[in-house]
């Protein structure tokens, strides 16, 4: 009676211990249809295409100009017509097409770090989605061993009840012990349901199959400044942050073009009285007011750009220490703790006192408990390791 129950038990904590980090794993190929289908990836790529195409907006010259006039003159007879046509094309001064170019390569450059960005948190999300369903489905096996064992002590301790060899209490005890295994299944059932309900959402209403019972190999991190120094090439906030510095830099340039005379040139003839003049015609305009302080205005937001570019390199520095170290302590937790458990199984010793009767029935359950809480403890840590593991390298999604 005892024997299958105990054997499961064995079983499982093998299963815990030694696969859990094994090498074959889905997850690569769930994150590559996520990358295909995710509705909100396909409208990122539909927006920056968009923005692109804005930022080309604009940068040739202004539209040009036609005027025509057509006036009698009084008395009719004597003073005729007279009609003016100018046809002209208005331009700033040179080098302000040039920042104004500039200004639009960067503003893509940073249209296309918002993009990055936003990958790489629907990547990581479903890479985390995947994780926690690893550990979904391991704890579904191993509360599935241990309610099939329970059901199978229930039925015994119900037949020694019968031949009176039981107590009632004993029974309570057992009918308890399945119980609350049962209830831990059906709750992990919905747990597990859900995830893969969110990571369809991610693939873009696609329902995907996952049973992976192992996580994927995860390389050991490297030293930390190398790690840092990675992570900071990599990060598209600071891309954007550093591209938003030369784009105010390059507004000054161009404010200051602005600040010089404008030209416009173009073609005017005029009839009158019978005769008709052809001509060029040239204009300027003196920028007195219209671009006053914008050089100053600036200047001021080139300094804040950089201050604020400064600010997120402090917080990155710290964010990476963060995470550096949660890892490298939930992993060499999780390590620790699997090692210590192999050596520690209790699972034979306690069955040698249960058939000796040295235990009773509700000493054995408590003591059943315990390893029950130690092997959920060891899957939880495993998770934490691989979800912080996950987030450490994410900047290479």
């Amino acid at each position: 009676m005892k024997t299958p129950f105990i054997t499961a038990l064995v079983a499982t904590a093998m299963f815990v211990g030694s696969t859990t980090f094994a090498q074959t794993s889905t997850i690569h190929q769930v994150l590559q249809q996520v990358g295909t289908n995710n509705k909100r990836l396909a409208a990122e790529a539909s927006t920056l295409e968009a923005l692109k195409l804005r930022e080309r907006t604009g940068l040739s010259l202004p539209d040009p100009t036609v005027d025509f006039d057509y006036m009698n003159g009084t008395p009719a007879a004597t003073a005729g017509t007279q009609q003016d046509l100018t046809v002209a094309q208005a331009f700033d001064f040179p080098t302000a097409y040039g920042a104004r170019r500039q200004v639009a390569q960067l503003r893509t450059s940073q249209h296309e770090q918002a993009a990055i960005a936003t990958r790489r948190e629907v990547l990581l999300d479903a890479q985390r989605t995947c994780i926690a369903l690893v550990y979904a489905n391991q704890r579904t096996t191993l509360l599935a061993d241990r309610h099939a064992a329970a059901v199978r002590f229930l039925s015994g301790v119900r037949q020694l009840f019968e031949r009176e060899a039981a107590t009632i209490l004993d029974l309570h005890k057992a009918e308890l012990l399945e119980a609350g295994i049962a209830a831990d299944v059906s709750t992990l059932a919905m747990d597990r349901q859900a995830l893969l309900q969110h990571l369809a959402e991610l693939n873009g209403g696609n329902e995907v199959v996952f049973s992976d019972t192992v996580y994927p190999a995860m390389p050991a991190p490297p030293p930390f400044a190398e790690y840092e120094q990675a992570m900071e090439a990599a990060d598209p906030t600071l891309r954007t942050l550093e591209i938003e510095t030369a784009i105010s830099e390059q507004q000054t340039r161009e404010f200051k073009a602005t600040g010089l005379p404008a030209f416009e040139v173009g073609y005017r003839y005029q009839g009158i009285l019978g005769a008709n003049y052809n001509g060029f015609h040239t204009g300027i305009t003196v920028p007195l007011w219209s671009n006053r302080n914008k050089v100053k205005q600036q200047k001021a937001f080139t300094e804040a750009s950089q201050l604020m570019t400064e600010e997120h390199r402090t917080e990155h520095f710290y964010e990476a220490r963060h995470l550096y170290d949660r890892a490298l302590e939930l992993r060499r937790t999780a390590d620790d703790y699997a090692a210590r458990m192999m050596a520690t199984n209790s699972i034979p010793l306690l069955e040698k006192a249960y058939e000796a009767g040295q235990l009773t029935t509700l000493a054995y359950k408590m003591e059943l408990m315990l390893r029950q809480e130690s092997e959920d403890r060891l899957l939880q840590l495993q998770w934490q390791s691989m979800d912080a593991m996950a987030e450490l390298f994410k900047y290479q999604l």
